[in-house]
Formats: C-alpha cells, structure tokens, sequence
C-alpha cells in the first residue's frame, strides 16, 4: 500500500518486538459491557451486543438513538469510515503520502466537494439533526477512547472530528459504487487503440437476445484509434488501494418477494443477497435500532446512521444495482493557446473552465494542481495520471470529459431514512420515488403484499444510447434533461405470485426511457425464475437454500454446446484431429463433463465443477489472448499444434504481467462488468473473426478447433495444479475466497499478515449461480472477486421475521474477535442468523452484553 506504512512498521518492530506492537494494537477493542458517563444524550441509552458482536441499541428519543449510533460505528468501524470519507474527499495523500496524489486528484476532479456542499445546504432539518447527532457520536467516541485501531497506529493517522458532509460524502462513495459505465467506456478506448473499432463490436455484448452495437462503436470513427490513446498506464497500488476503500462497480446482487400464495404461513417473504467484493472489512455493518420514532434492523454504510436495508416492523425492502447507465464520457477536441486551455463545441473554441486545488501529503510539502472542465464535465486526461479510471490520452489533441447524474443526494437520504417509518408498500413506495441520486432495483414487501420499484434519475440524451464515448464537440450527444424516478419501471402483487431482480434486463429496447445497454449475465435471474415460478409452501429454509443454491446455468449451456446439435459433431472431428496425447485428453474432458456425470452444480468438492471452471478459462485464453499478444507463428503452422497455443500464451501472458499491458487489463475488467464476449463466443458467435489465431498463417482456425484444443488444456491445468488422478480434483482446490485487509500487503518481514488477514477458503459457484462465485476467465489464480457479502431473509409468517448475515464479521478491527466470526459457521455453510426484532424477551436473550451510555448531568 504505502511505503511510509512499510517504514514505520519495520522499525517499529525491529526495536519493540511484535508482542508489544500487538498489545498496542489489542487496547483498541472496546469492551462489550459496561457504564460511561458521557456528554452530549438527554437521556441513557442502551448498546447491547450479541454473540456476533451486532449491536441492539435502544433509546429514548431520536437525537440520543443517532448518537449512539455513532459511538458504535466508530467503535466498530472508524478506520473505514474516515478512509472512504478521506477517499472522496480527494484527501488519501495525507494519510498515505505521495503514492495515492494521482488518486486524490481524479476525486477532486469529479467535483464531489460542489456536490456534498450543495446538498448540505438542502437537507431538511430532520436530515442535519440526524448527522449532527450522529457526528457528536463518533466525536465522543474519539475523546473517550485513546486507544485506536492498528490502521491508526500503522499509518500515523490522527482522524480530525466527524462532520454531518463526511457522511454526505460516505454517501457519495454509496452512490459512486452503484455507477460503472465509465469503466465500460474506457475500456473501450483501451481496446480501440489496441484491436481497432471493427473487432470491437465483438467485444461488447448487450445481452443474448440483442444485435452487437456498431452504431455505437461507430461514433468516434472521425478519429482514427490510433491517433485517440496514449499510452495507458496502470499503477497497481492506487487500483487495488482503490478497491479495498470503495468497491469496483461490478453488477451482482439477488432479491426477490414472495406472495402469501405461494408461502406456506400465507404472508409475504423478502430475500436479498448483495453481492460485492470480499472486503475486509465489509462494506455493510449490521445494526438494530429502535427508539419511539425510528424503528429498523438490517444493514448500514459505515459513516451513515441509518439502515439502508432491512426490516422496520412493517416493511422488508432489499435491493439489487440496476447497471443504469448514469454517466457519459465525452470525447473533446482541445487546444492550447497562450497557456490556456481551450475545447471545440459546435464550431466555435471556447475556453475550459478551471479551479485550483491544493493537496496536502504526508510527509511532503504541498501540490497545488489546475483542474479543468468543459460544458459536458470535469476533463479527467489533463491532470490525471496512473489512476485506473483515467487512461493517459494526449491531452494536446484530445479531452475525456465526464458527464455524471449525481444529484438529488437531500431527497436520497431523506427517502432511506422515511423507509424506517413505512407501514406498508405503498408508503414503502413514495420513499423509494424520493431516491434519485442511486441506482437500484427495489423489492419491498408487507405481510400481505409485494412491490418492486427502481430508483434513480436517467439522463435523457439527444442521440445514441451513451454505452460508448461520444463526440463532444458537435453537441448532438448533449443531454437534454433527466427522467425522474416516477418514469422508472415499477410492478406490484404480479399474478405469478412473486417478483425477482438480479441486475438483469428489466426493460425491452423500447422502454421510454433508456436505463441501460449493459445487463449483467442473465443466468442468475434465469436459475431464480425457474425455482420461484414453481414453487409452492415456501418456508425460510427454501429460501436459505435458494440463496446457497450453486446450480449453474451457464455450465449447462456449455454442455449443450459441448453434446448437443451440429456443432458437437464438428466439435468431435476438431478432437480427432489433435495429437494422441491431446486427443486423450480432451475426450477425457469431453467424459467429464458429460450430463451423465456432471450436474452442472458448481460444488467445492466436485471433480467435474473444477474441469468446468479450468475450461471457462482455456477456452477464453484460447480465443483471444492472441490478439492481444502477438507471437511468432513458427510453432502454430498447423491446426494439430493449436493445444501449444495454451503453455505459449500462459508464457506471454507472465511477459505481459512485468510489461503492465493494459489492453488485455482493460478486456478482463470489461468481462466483469456484466454479460461478456467469453460467454456469448463460448454458447454463440461462430461467425466471430476471434476464432481465427492472429498468428496462424497457413489455416484459419474455426470455433470447433479452439474449442477442441481448450478442452485438453483444461485438463493439462486442472493435472498441473492438483495432480494426474481427477480424483484428487476439487473446485474448491482452484477456486478461493481470499480475505484480505489492504494494508497486509506491504508489511515487512511478513508481519501480522494473520492479524489482518481473515484468511482463504475453499469456494463454490460461478458467476452465475445465485450463490455468487465470480472470478476472473482471464486469470488462473481463480481467486473470488464477487460474493454475496449479505444474505437477507424476512419471512412475515413467523414470530420473529428476519436472518442476517455478513461476512467476515461485524467488526473492522482486526483485534476484535468479530473481525471474521460469520466467515467459517454462517457465510460457508448457508446458514443465515436471527435478528429478534419483535419480542422483547428474544431481545434480551439474544442481546446479552449491555454498555450503557449515561448523561452528564
């Protein structure tokens, strides 16, 4: 992460031992029960924790519930919370030093200070009194507890006083998670420079049923590719220091509400699982609250006091990213005169906007930087390097301008907060129309009824759909305004007795308003339907199940690829065709992967998921690495040599790795994004120019070659990494769970990579099971990079509706022994855990450590 932290933490244990850097570091955590005496409550309040450490916090009135909000989040998660307020803020090179200033200046190029400050000046008073009381919660917590986290310790890092806009900008970083299409459209650029537009069009994949998108692509063809992008640069601290702060969009969650017709108790169900990266800490913290006028349980965001997801007595509401295109780059034609910095629009040059920020660093003297903007947005290109989201482009010729619809941040909070007071879906609903300034697929639900609603305002734009860069300067791309929330699609109490979202398609092409033209995979929502439809008699267990479920359709799609219809046949003679030894082995991959011994169940355990998932990887490796990677034909002269093609490209794909090629970066990270080019080209696309090896001269390969030779490398990988008897293969072996704080990385000597690391775990699933296992086709290290950091279930028909669990655990110090106590006994096993809402007598049974909050008088 940071070598100042490296430096401080080899000297500190050179010349004061572990044990006493340990013991630091263990004074932090905060004992469960107890009485202090504390400024700033009317009345006393109650934090009693359970055996998970997940608080019940009970209070008098509003302003003290809030307070004591505070105290518990920072006790549980200070470190977070200043460190995604800092990051917004554009303010990480004072706690991390000059390696995170790029960083810094891209968040400050987005203009969120304008954004924060504007919306508070317009929230409602209901809405300060609730951050300020939160904000004298945390401030209190910091004067009655001396003793910080490690993080604090490591990085030096004294946090000032908590303020209602460092919420709003933890809010932001909220509202940031859920918007990705600028990832997709630089990605694009990448990729244009590297391939050229004409084979772009293969790469970017709406969804199954939908035409490839030339006439997008074909919007920047005034420009030649390789005249638009420098030349890319990714620096790996600012990415991976960047995603453990603020999870990298990628669309995956679950939800879905059941009607009591199809229950067994009769009353409604309401389920969701979000899906995000295997954080650590993890992005949500759970919390019951209650006092006369605000009553929730569910899931907050460290650095908000309010639930954001959950149950308040009422109403269910959980939700899904929505994949809605919110933001536009635009390209710019720029020139610079006499020093100034000028963009063309509609024939006439005019003079970009500019604003000086300045950027303390630790441990260095300050940066002053010009940030520069244009009618579409802040220019991203002119003062940002080395940042993943900003690609180096020669910022004499050209400008990348980003236009973002981030507004509406009052409304927003207002409308999470009111779902607190929601007696039924109906006013469940007019909370949810409030909420503008976020992405998501609502499902909602009382005793008796369902609803689903999606949130957010839509840019309405004057030409083409935005999923790619448009021209800036002919003005015709503008944005011409932005449909409300109450354009958005909506349904309740359908006659299939159930609805379901899981960042799929909700709308068809000819939707009024244009929401998206990127879906995730369709498998999740496919694989949920065909259990709800049928189902009859629903219990919570049925809905644990379900949300554990690790059938993949995918999977099954590839065998019906791999055994049925004409391509199978041709598939067969692509095999006899390879050498002996290849041949062997792709016929016993062919035999493992048969519907007769593989269930499509993407087990831990199971020999056959392991050749699956080394096959999703082969055959993605096989089709397009070549691309991207040109080598010398001489050992690809005949169709018999293409299972070389494999161990060839592995050995370029190391060479890449040194070299920081950020074409092929920038293809993984798109494949991840939603549905790709590797899925569509593996069940469709024979016609597809990628089949053909770039460097095969004499012969042009076809789909069934690939494929044929992919399927022995499957096998040669999965003999490699676990052995030659497929009986010693386990999915579970190649696929892993890995959590890992951020700050581990750079330890010297290796020190305290336990304490901050909850460790690797045998995984299950894919990308598109419900019980989400994402990882990288581009990357043998199958490492997880989505999982379902929560699983919610609120079933009406019983006494005490609601389970709930996170993962690793509810604390974010490492000392804690919180830290990761969900991992092993509730997120690997499908269980999920009680959250007594309703009786009082489970309350206090369940809630067992009682810390009492008594005022000064």
């Amino acid at each position: 992460m940071k070598k100042s932290v490296a430096l401080f933490l080899a000297l500190f244990v050179v010349f004061s031992g572990c044990a006493l850097l340990k013991n630091r570091f263990d004074a932090s955590v905060d004992k469960p029960s107890g009485t202090i005496k504390i400024k700033g409550i009317q009345d006393k309040v109650s934090i009693s924790r359970d055996k998970l450490g997940i608080p019940y916090i009970e209070a008098s009135n509003e302003q003290d519930l809030f307070f004591a909000v505070g105290y518990a989040m920072a006790s549980d998660r200070l470190w977070q919370m200043y460190l995604r307020s800092m990051a917004m803020q554009g303010r990480l090179s004072e706690i991390a030093g000059e390696s995170m200033l790029n960083t810094d200046i891209y968040f400050r190029t987005l203009g969120l200070k304008k954004q924060v400050d504007e919306a508070y000046a317009s929230l409602d008073s209901k809405s300060i009194q609730t951050l300020e009381s939160y904000s004298m919660g945390v401030n209190e917590y910091l004067k009655e507890n001396k003793d910080l986290p490690a993080e604090f310790v490591v990085t030096g890092f004294t946090p000032p006083p908590w303020t209602p806009k460092d919420s709003l900008y933890a809010f932001c970083a909220m509202g940031y998670g859920l918007a990705y299409n600028i990832y997709e459209e630089l990605d694009f650029l990448v990729l244009a420079a590297k391939l050229g537009y004409e084979k772009l069009n293969w790469l970017f994949p709406v969804s199954p049923d939908m035409p490839l998108p030339a006439d997008e692509i074909n919007k920047l063809n005034e420009i030649p590719s390789s005249e638009l992008m420098g030349n890319p640069i990714i620096t790996q601290d600012s990415s991976s220091f960047m995603e453990s702060v603020i999870p990298k969009p990628m669309p995956a969650s679950n939800n879905w509400a059941l009607m009591g017709s199809k229950t067994l108790n009769g009353k409604t169900i309401v389920c969701n699982d979000t899906h995000l990266m295997p954080m650590t800490p993890s992005n949500w913290i759970i919390m019951n609250l209650k006092c006369p006028t605000y009553k929730a349980a569910g899931v907050l965001v460290p650095g908000l006091p309010i639930v954001v997801l959950g149950f308040n007595g009422n109403v269910a509401w959980g939700v899904t990213m929505v994949c809605s295109d919110s933001q536009d780059l635009f390209v710019e034609k720029l020139k610079i005169d006499n020093g100034t910095l000028y963009y063309l629009y509609k024939d006439e040059w005019l003079k970009a906007d500019t604003q000086k920020e300045t950027f303390n660093i630790k441990s260095k003297k300050p940066v002053e930087k010009i940030i520069s903007s244009t009618i579409h947005g802040p220019l991203l290109n002119t003062n940002v390097r080395n940042v993943p989201l900003s690609p180096e482009i020669m910022p004499e010729k050209y400008g990348l301008a980003l236009s973002w619809a981030l507004q509406g941040m009052p409304d927003t909070f207002a409308g999470f907060y009111e779902l607190a007071g929601a007696g039924n879906v109906n006013e469940a609903r007019k909370c949810i129309l409030k909420i503008g300034g976020m992405y998501l697929n609502f499902i909602f639900g009382d005793a008796e009824n369902i609803g689903w609603q999606v949130s957010g305002i839509c840019p309405v734009r004057k030409k083409g759909k935005g999923m790619l860069p448009s021209p800036g300067w002919t003005g015709e791309y503008d944005w011409s305004g932005y449909a409300g929330v109450d354009k958005m699609p909506f349904g309740e109490n359908p006659q299939s007795g159930y609805l379901a979202t899981a960042n799929n398609e909700i709308v068809r092409p000819d939707y009024p308003v244009m929401i998206s033209s990127s879906w995730a995979k369709p498998e999740r929502i496919q694989r949920i339907n065909s259990l709800l439809a049928p189902m009859k008699n629903a219990t919570t267990g049925d809905m644990i199940t379900m949300q554990f479920d690790r059938y993949s359709l995918m999977a099954n799609k590839v065998q019906k690829m791999l055994y049925e219809g004409d391509f199978s046949k041709r598939l067969n003679i692509a095999v006899d065709k390879l050498n002996p030894e290849d041949k062997k082995k792709a016929t016993k991959c062919l035999e493992l992967l048969a519907p007769d011994s593989f269930d499509c169940v993407m087990k831990p355990i199971s020999i056959y998921a392991a050749v699956m998932g080394a096959f999703y990887h082969t055959a993605t490796i096989n089709t397009f690495m070549d691309e991207f990677v040109p080598l010398p034909s001489a050992d690809l002269k005949a169709v018999e040599n293409l299972t070389k093609r494999y161990s060839s490209v592995k050995a370029s794909l190391d060479k890449i790795g040194k070299l920081d090629s950020a074409a092929w970066k920038s293809f993984d990270s798109l494949n991840k994004l939603g549905y790709s080019a590797p899925e569509e080209h593996l069940i469709d696309r024979e016609d597809s120019p990628f089949w053909d090896d770039a460097r095969t001269k004499i012969k042009v390969e076809t789909k069934a070659d690939i494929i044929a030779a992919s399927l022995a490398d499957a096998v040669s990988l999965c003999e490699k990494r676990m052995g030659p008897d497929p009986r010693d293969w386990r999915w579970g072996t190649l696929l892993n769970y890995i959590f890992k704080h951020d700050i581990s990385e750079d330890l010297p000597f290796g020190a305290f990579e336990d304490y901050f690391n909850p460790g690797r775990y045998p995984a299950g699933g894919d990308w598109h099971t419900i019980n989400q296992a994402g990882f990288s086709w581009t990357d043998d290290t199958f490492n997880v990079i989505e999982i379902p950091a929560m699983r919610m279930i609120v079933n009406f028909g019983e006494p005490e509706p609601v389970s709930l669990v996170t993962v690793p655990g509810e604390s974010g110090n490492p000392s804690s022994p919180h830290y990761k106590d969900m991992v092993s006994e509730y997120f690997l096993t499908g269980k999920n855990y009680p959250l007594p809402f309703n009786n009082d007598d489970n309350i206090k049974k369940q809630y067992t450590d009682v810390f009492m909050l008594v005022p000064v008088k």
